[in-house]
């Protein structure tokens, strides 16, 4: 699941842009379909076994290519650090895998939303992987969720608020802040994964309630019933013997009768 959102196009200088405006007209499609393909299949390297340069601390000079991070542009700079260390705690915190992909453009012909969520599929991510995806001279920002995610957090509204929370630092200022926009949209995943938490507590707690209620109805039931049937003998007791005296008082005034008559 994915959600496509127009950014304003940067301001900031990139080499890979100058390299296109250098080129023919005629050639500057090819070369940007080139450019990403190879960007692809670096990224398809990568997720298939990433060498020991790409795990190692990459070289801020030439941008970042990791296991969780493509920045070949180095938008996020001499941050990439902390946002490794925001990648890492959100994975312990909430379980969730988060890899980050920035790009001059993204593969044409296919719509951003389709193609992330492609690429984010060719990687075979864990259980519960978030990736934000960036065309940084197109100005459009995506945030996919891989297919093996729980429902909360693979859920529209959820993936929503992921992409507003991640576009919001690139878009309230001049220069957009990438490693805002990073760590913002992991910041928003702990708060997801937070309220799923409390709302799978109150469910559980409710449910608790629910059972602990019925039992104490059907003890209350028992109980009634069980009062009702004793009250039930005791007035029926009550109604025989009440019922036996008289008829023991007429025999007895009989015989007292006939005895005075037969004195």
């Amino acid at each position: 699941m994915t959600v496509f959102t127009r950014l304003p196009r940067p301001r900031t200088h990139v080499v890979e842009r100058v390299f296109l405006h250098k080129a023919s007209p005629g050639c500057a499609p090819a070369m940007r379909r080139v450019l990403a393909f190879l960007l692809l299949t670096v990224l398809m390297t990568g997720a298939l076994g990433p060498t020991r340069v790409f795990a190692d601390e990459p070289q801020t000079g030439a941008g970042t290519m990791t296991d969780t991070i493509t920045d070949p542009q180095n938008l996020l700079g001499s941050d990439v650090g902390s946002v490794k260390d925001a990648i890492k705690e959100t994975a312990e915190q909430t379980g969730v895998s988060v890899r980050l992909l920035y790009l001059p453009h993204f593969y044409e012909g296919v719509k951003p939303e389709i193609w992330a969520s492609r690429v984010l599929e060719s990687m075979n991510p864990a259980q519960d992987t978030v990736m934000l995806a960036v065309a940084s001279q197109d100005g459009k920002l995506v945030v996919a969720v891989s297919s093996n995610s729980q429902a909360w957090l693979k859920d529209q509204s959820s993936v929503d608020q992921l992409s507003q929370a991640a576009l919001e630092p690139v878009t309230k200022s001049r220069n957009p802040d990438w490693v805002g926009s990073a760590k913002a949209m992991m910041t928003q995943v702990e708060t997801l994964e937070q309220n799923h938490r409390n709302h799978r507590i109150m469910i559980i707690a409710l449910s608790v309630t629910v059972v602990v209620l019925v039992i104490l109805g059907v003890a209350v039931t028992i109980w009634w019933r069980s009062s009702s049937r004793s009250g039930a003998h005791h007035r029926r007791s009550s109604s025989v013997k009440e019922q036996s005296r008289p008829t023991e008082t007429v025999s007895d005034l009989s015989d007292n009768t006939q005895k005075e008559a037969a004195s």
